[in-house]
């Protein structure tokens, strides 16, 4: 890194070098026990004691307190504004989770490059996104703001994020600094309870966990924030080997650590540390450079350096890459950016950013089931639009939309309506949650569960009668928005409330149901997969959500989207993901099948086999709808599997697998064709597939295009990894399976022998 602070460092005391590391808490009162908030900011910032503040406050109190930072403070070292701009700003784009499901990185780049837009125009430089956590766990609430379960699609999430926040030039009037998060190992915490520890190998860390973060570091992300959680027994916040020895030494990272929220205070509750002078040791030493808002940094490091346990000069390299981060962004130059009231006017909410917000909405809706009844004709009788989250827009934004405001969304009533007038008839039939203390815990942000006066019987009555007079009915179900994010972890994937007991009472109507699920995760709903004629799974979408669903529902796009989460059958099968290890008794080749037994699998298998992986007693071993799932308006048949050869040799020899793919229906669609590799025999017990690349291609009807993908040494190669800090990256020779299709769950197969020379 070029030298360009010595002199400021030299002239800075060491409280004002602390400072630098100083993120306070400015605007609210305690939320989690620890980290008051600061009643005189004024006086900290113009003693030099801060260094970044959140950006919650409008343009006119930010640019007074950079004013203050700039022209009274020691040195005059402008503030970094931060804030979570996770999924869109002011506009508001789908839940991670949800665009991940496009499989398109350029629109990924493309959503990432509005919200930066719109958030520097707020004066937000630095964003506490993307989210990058691998997650497995349907139960988890986090698992909203991440790209899902598989490492190779939060790689290609992570570097669309990390070029769309930050571009070229973070010194960029419309760029912000990226911060991949949490680091690492977050989302495996153990029973998807939020915060709770994670226990996990380094090998696993290493191919399964880390390769997001990975992709960004390599993307140039300016900053990473740690986990809250402890890794194996060691609080990420403390962990040396993790943020020092891998981070540091080992990838070369250069730019910022940053604890998480009161992280640092929390080594108490961790046990780790006696109190907040030693939660400051430890988390100074093992590396992180930030403090954000326990202010244990302010109060503690300066003695701790007097004691002599830690080295000035470390407090300098740190404070260093602060001000470093700040040159990046320009803010010595234009301490100012992004504090300019014309320019948000201008920025937030533009026609274009909806737009791409509608554009996104559509790309990221899954049809998991069509019987036939999609798309919806425009023209003909009633359609039946019924549910609590039919006409609710403040639900559309989803988990951690913070600049966003409810009047912001469509609401699927007025997408559909705009769509098909009066054609659409609603009624609410049943509230998202009936319990009252569960609705409180909702709406702790604002009211998005109202518990209708009513009652669950007067509301299902309605629709039940609308229903009756209907030609189809379009039900919207799921979660209120706070079901998921951060602290959010459930118990039950199924329908809350009585949704499903609308659910049942519609089925018995007879009129077809179309099936709009919206949630954060992926839901248990083997139910209604196997009574609804439909099933389009929306996610939570966006400021465009009434539209964007509108569009798929009635054709005006062809759906294309599929998972990167499975969806269990039932809660009990979490945590379940499609890279499972073969284990010692696996499915085909252990156990034997249970005389009488009449369950049988999307594969034809029978459901339980005795002494197997497939030994669940009550339902099938097998997700619901698998990773890599998802339908469309266009059948799409894939050719056989074509390797060009049956052996290999060597590291630097290349197969190639091609097929290809025919639209066999009668509208233009997209399609992901997915590649899976295997290692049956190696020195580590790989998983049984692994996705290693796809390519999503749009075909014309009756189109027919070759689709290959180039297999080198370096997709085998896996790392067998015994420290955290010192993988080993191998490539093994051996019996390679190669696997092309159109899910995890939908494959065409064949072995290569790749041998040594």
């Amino acid at each position: 890194m070029p030298d360009h602070f010595s002199d400021l460092l030299s002239r800075m005391s060491l409280a004002e070098k602390v400072g630098q590391l100083n993120h306070p808490n400015v605007h609210g009162a305690d939320s989690t026990g620890a980290g008051s908030a600061v009643n005189d900011i004024e006086s900290q910032i113009r003693r030099g004691e801060v260094g970044m503040v959140a950006a919650g406050s409008g343009l006119d109190r930010l640019r007074a307190l950079q004013r203050i930072a700039v022209e009274e403070s020691p040195h005059g070292i402008p503030l970094i504004f931060t804030m979570d701009v996770i999924h869109g700003h002011r506009t508001v784009f789908p839940l991670p989770i949800a665009l991940a499901c496009a499989w398109d990185p350029e629109l990924v780049r493309r959503t990432a490059r509005i919200a930066a837009i719109e958030a520097a125009a707020c004066g937000v430089a630095l964003a506490w996104a993307p989210m990058l956590d691998v997650s497995r766990d349907a139960r988890w609430g986090r698992c909203a703001e991440s790209p899902g379960e598989d490492p190779l699609v939060g790689a290609a999430f992570a570097t669309a994020m990390v070029e769309g926040y930050q571009q070229a030039d973070m010194a960029a009037d419309d760029s912000v600094m990226a911060t991949a998060k949490h680091f690492a190992g977050y989302g495996l915490a153990e029973g998807g309870r939020d915060y709770n520890g994670v226990d996990v190998s380094p090998y696993r860390m290493h191919n399964v966990v880390l390769p997001p973060f990975k992709a960004a570091v390599e993307a140039g992300v300016g900053a990473i924030m740690v986990g809250f959680h402890d890794l194996s027994g060691i609080p990420c916040t403390a962990h040396r080997e993790l943020l020092h020895d891998l981070l540091r030494d080992h990838w070369g990272f250069d730019g910022l650590t940053v604890s998480d929220y009161t992280a640092i205070w929390e080594l108490i509750n961790h046990g780790v540390a006696a109190d907040i002078k030693e939660a400051a040791f430890l988390a100074f030493r093992a590396g992180v450079d930030i403090d954000l808002v326990s202010e244990a940094y302010v109060r503690f490091l300066p003695a701790l350096v007097a004691e002599g346990r830690l080295a000035e000069a470390e407090v300098d390299a740190a404070c260093r890459r602060v001000l470093e981060a700040k040159r990046k962004l320009g803010l010595f130059d234009n301490p100012y950016r992004g504090l300019d009231e014309e320019r948000r006017k201008a920025a937030v909410l533009a026609p274009d950013h909806r737009r791409l917000a509608r554009e996104a909405a559509a790309s990221s809706c899954v049809l998991l089931k069509n019987s036939g009844v999609l798309p919806l004709a425009r023209t003909g009788g009633t359609i039946a639009l019924v549910g609590p989250l039919a006409d609710s827009r403040a639900n559309m934004q989803g988990a951690w939309a913070i600049a966003a405001e409810p009047s912001d969304s469509v609401s699927v009533l007025e997408g559909m309506r705009a769509a098909a007038g009066d054609r659409i008839r609603y009624a609410r039939g049943a509230n998202i949650v009936d319990n009252p203390d569960i609705a409180a815990r909702l709406n702790v942000f604002g009211e998005i569960a109202p518990v209708d006066e009513r009652g669950p019987d007067a509301l299902l009555a309605e629709a039940v009668a609308l229903a009756r007079q209907a030609e189809v009915v379009v039900a919207c179900v799921g979660e209120a928005r706070e079901h998921t994010g951060e602290s959010a972890s459930r118990s039950d994937l199924g329908l809350p409330g009585s949704q499903q007991k609308l659910l049942r009472a519609l089925h018995e109507t007879g009129t077809p149901i179309v099936l709009v699920t919206m949630s954060g995760r992926p839901l248990a709903l083997e139910w209604e997969a196997a009574h609804c004629d439909a099933i389009l799974h929306a996610w939570f979408a966006g400021s465009e959500a009434g539209n964007g669903i509108a569009d798929v529902l009635f054709g005006t796009v062809n759906p294309s989207a599929k998972l990167t989460m499975s969806f269990p059958r039932s809660v009990g099968q979490c945590p379940i993901h499609h890279a499972e290890a073969p284990t010692g008794r696996p499915i085909h080749n252990a156990g034997f099948e249970v005389g009488g037994d009449s369950e049988i699998d999307a594969a034809g298998r029978r459901v339980f086999k005795k002494f197997s992986t497939a030994c669940r007693i009550e339902a099938a071993h097998t997700p619901l709808y698998p990773f890599g799932h998802g339908l469309g308006y266009a059948p799409f048949a894939y050719g056989e599997m074509e390797l060009d050869k049956a052996e290999l040799a060597g590291e630097g020899d290349v197969l190639t697998a091609s097929v290809t793919v025919r639209n066999t229906g009668a509208v233009a669609g997209e399609e992901v064709v997915q590649l899976y590799l295997g290692d049956p025999v190696a020195s580590r017990s790989r998983p049984v597939r692994q996705l290693k690349d796809f390519q999503k291609i749009a075909l014309q009807p009756g189109e027919e295009r070759r689709v290959s993908f180039r297999i080198t040494a370096a997709e085998i190669a896996f790392f067998r990894a015994d420290r955290l800090a010192d993988p080993e990256l191998v490539w093994e020779p051996g019996l390679i399976r190669v696997e092309i299709g159109s899910s995890s769950q939908s494959l065409a197969a064949a072995t290569v022998d790749w041998r040594a020379s």
